[in-house]
């Protein structure tokens, strides 16, 4: 009898270890969301979930919104909007290494290499994987 008992507590423990094993730690697939300035002649994002980016075009000028990206380890790029004002962002999506901090900011371009004009003020974003 004292060995089934045993026996018993022991199933009942690993089915508890595995019913905590199956539910797991709390999910973090919550997005951290950053955004540049509203008041910037293009809206610059950067979601910490997927490492994507999302710029858009807010001014109907004939130019292009850009957003130009740099992080702590010396990577950089750009996201360029070129389908015209007031349209859906254009999303570029980035694979960064998680833990580490990036700038971000906007600007307006004639044709992908014009010059740079309207840059808006930085934003610091964190890429933490949520």
């Amino acid at each position: 009898m004292a060995i089934r008992k045993a026996v018993t507590a022991s199933m009942t423990a690993a089915a508890s270890v595995a019913a905590v094993l199956a539910v797991g730690t709390p999910s973090h697939a919550a997005t951290t969301k950053f955004c540049g300035p509203p008041y910037a002649v293009a809206l610059g994002c950067f979601y910490s979930t997927g490492d994507d980016f999302t710029v858009q075009d807010m001014r109907a000028d004939g130019k292009r919104a850009v957003l130009k990206w740099t992080t702590d380890y010396g990577r950089s790029g750009e996201c360029h909007d070129a389908n015209g004002a007031n349209n859906p962002p254009t999303k570029c999506d980035y694979n960064l290494a998680e833990g580490r901090t990036l700038l971000f900011w906007t600007v307006i371009r004639d044709g992908a290499n014009g010059a740079d004009e309207g840059t808006s003020d930085p934003m610091t974003a964190w890429t933490s994987g949520r």
